[in-house]
């Protein structure tokens, strides 16, 4: 499974979780309704410190293919979104609670209720960090944001097909 593959199935399952959404950031798309979470990769690989793990197989027709498998990490960004507003049943709503409570969950998704989930994609929760005040001011009203940074390791593979020699050619010395 690709990083991407890895990354698309992690924000599903989060989204399902949560019952919000949880989308990329910096995109231009319309705001969506609160609260909702947005993501960003900081980090998309950072190697292991090991050369990984090397395996050749016979492809057939004089040829073998080699693969080599490593466990790198990588790091995600979360931050869930509020604002302060009224509700449909003209309840206030705080946008702090709010953006903290869907946080706050979310670190529980990774530390615990998606553990199942997170070892059948062969992906290992490395850490999760902290939650931080990321709130920003909107032309007059501040919106609302609490956000983690989450670090998992996973499995790369990169597999190459190479030709076997069959004779070598003896080269004598003059």
């Amino acid at each position: 499974m690709t990083f991407t593959q890895i990354r698309n199935k992690i924000i599903s399952l989060l989204w399902d979780y949560l019952e919000r959404p949880v989308v990329l950031a910096d995109q231009v798309e319309p705001e969506l309704e609160f609260p909702y979470g947005i993501y960003t990769v900081t980090t998309p690989y950072v190697p292991h410190i090991e050369q990984g793990d090397i395996i050749t197989a016979d492809a057939g027709e004089g040829a073998v293919t080699i693969t080599r498998m490593e466990m790198p990490s990588a790091t995600l960004s979360f931050t869930f979104c509020s604002q302060n507003r009224t509700g449909d049943q003209g309840e206030t709503i705080s946008g702090e609670d709010e953006a903290a409570e869907l946080a706050d969950r979310a670190i529980g998704f990774f530390l615990h209720a998606g553990y199942d989930d997170f070892s059948r994609l062969g992906i290992t929760i490395v850490d999760v960090g902290q939650a931080q005040n990321r709130s920003t001011l909107v032309i007059d009203e501040a919106a609302r944001r609490v956000g983690f940074d989450v670090r998992i390791r996973y499995t790369r593979q990169d597999t190459r097909k190479v030709s076997t020699i069959e004779t070598a050619p003896i080269i004598e010395k003059e």
